[in-house]
């Protein structure tokens, strides 16, 4: 596990690298190169298998971002074990609430966001219009 500081650049990049990008294309605008974000990144012997990162939002909630794992690597819960990485480090940036965006679609996400506590809440900020988008928060407890 390797964790660490990314801007919007190195997200799409990394995206790229695990093959995560291609079904997001149309959210690109909301993940710019100005941001800066906290990362954690699984690698097998270099290569980036599972990777996911959260951004500032406000003062209290930071937003989670770009969750993904390569296909040949699904089933070893490697998105769970990154989200609760990204959350210690949330917690310990003194956030209190991580909140993200989903595909309504995306059902196997929806399911694990559920089952490590993240309940859906009304569509925020860019999201509020997106009728395939679905919004989930979490309380993190500040460590």
């Amino acid at each position: 596990m390797v964790r660490g500081r990314g801007d919007g650049v190195r997200m799409r990049l990394m995206g790229e690298a695990v093959g995560g990008h291609t079904q997001r294309e149309e959210y690109d605008q909301h993940n710019g190169g100005d941001d800066t974000f906290r990362v954690a990144l699984f690698l097998d012997q270099d290569i980036p298998v599972a990777y996911g990162s959260y951004k500032p939002l406000s003062a209290a909630a930071a937003e989670l971002k770009r969750v993904f794992t390569r296909e040949e690597y699904r089933g070893q819960r490697l998105s769970a074990k990154i989200i609760s990485e990204l959350e210690k480090d949330a917690a310990a940036n003194g956030y209190l609430f991580l909140v993200l965006e989903t595909g309504k679609p995306l059902t196997a996400a929806i399911r694990l966001y559920e089952k490590l506590g993240y309940e859906i809440i009304p569509n925020y900020g860019q999201y509020a219009d997106l009728p395939l988008s679905l919004c989930m928060s979490k309380e993190i407890e500040v460590g």
